[in-house]
């Protein structure tokens, strides 16, 4: 091609090539409006609060151990189901040692001590529904998390007759 003809030819190839991502992008459905502008619309429609340009839907609330105080899960619940979490995995150390622990200690001597902090939920009944084991750095040993991890949920506390969330640490061996 002839230098006079490169740049006319050049942008009528970057002309094809965004009228075409452009017809492509718009056979696509539009995506899903966020949850909170679904609320703010039916509530609008609704006639229950006036609709207002740039009004947020208000946020659930969310539990936090440090913001218990503010939220109907007490820091005395927490407290107590974070106890009896607390008791029910130190019932069930030597399992967790020697089904766990052993065979990582093998395989590794060094770390000697491993630190694990359980992140669990118990529904309102007071059964294990999720739990979840991080790992503290230069305490970890992930073989032995990642069997921990597959052992079944099946702690129990006392009912707290809600959903709650604790998280206790714990040191092994």
């Amino acid at each position: 091609m002839q230098k006079e003809l490169m740049t006319p030819a050049a942008i009528l190839l970057g002309s094809v090539f965004i009228a075409a991502g452009l017809y492509l992008g718009l056979q696509r459905p539009p995506p899903p409006a966020p949850p909170s502008a679904s609320v703010e619309a039916s509530t609008a429609r609704a006639g229950a609060l006036p609709a207002t340009a740039g009004a947020r839907a208000p946020s659930l609330p969310v539990h936090h151990p440090a913001s218990a105080g503010a939220s109907p899960l007490t820091s005395e619940l927490y407290k107590r189901v974070e106890g009896d979490a607390a008791k029910e995995l130190e019932a069930r150390r030597s399992l967790f040692v020697k089904q766990c622990w052993e065979p990582s200690l093998r395989k590794n001597p060094a770390p000697a001590r491993a630190r694990y902090i359980f992140n669990m939920t118990f529904d309102a009944s007071g059964d294990e529904i999720a739990r979840g084991i991080s790992e503290v750095r230069g305490m970890d040993r992930p073989d032995a998390a990642q069997c921990l991890r597959m052992m079944p949920l099946g702690l129990v506390v006392s009912p707290p007759g809600t959903r709650v969330s604790v998280e206790v640490e714990m040191t092994l061996p």
